[in-house]
């Protein structure tokens, strides 16, 4: 299977590497009224990617801070309830053992 997912990555890498090297002609690239810069179209697009996967990892923090959130107070009630039933079973073992030990000394 790591045979297959390495193959896939090679040949996407060489898609883009093909796509890099057919698109390198260059592009003026206004930027402000006035401001011109002239860049490769790889470079281009190279940079709105990177701007866009920022933009969208800065999208979903909110998410991903709310979601840690909620994960931290489910696993607290989850311990909480863990010591409690930790100490349910170890107060049923001291009665079971208390009324062995009085039968015990019964007979």
């Amino acid at each position: 299977m790591k045979i297959i997912y390495t193959l896939i990555k090679i040949v996407v890498l060489l898609a883009f590497l093909l796509l890099a090297i057919s698109n390198t002609q260059l592009i003026a690239f206004n930027y402000l009224p006035g401001q011109m810069v002239n860049l490769p179209l790889i470079v281009l697009l190279l940079i709105f990617f990177i701007i866009g996967a920022v933009f969208g990892v800065f999208a979903m923090f909110g998410r991903l801070l709310r979601l840690r959130s909620q994960v931290n107070q489910l696993q607290n009630q989850l311990n909480k309830q863990v010591k409690a039933a930790s100490q349910t079973v170890n107060a049923e073992n001291v009665v079971t053992v208390k009324s062995a030990e009085s039968t015990n000394i019964k007979e």
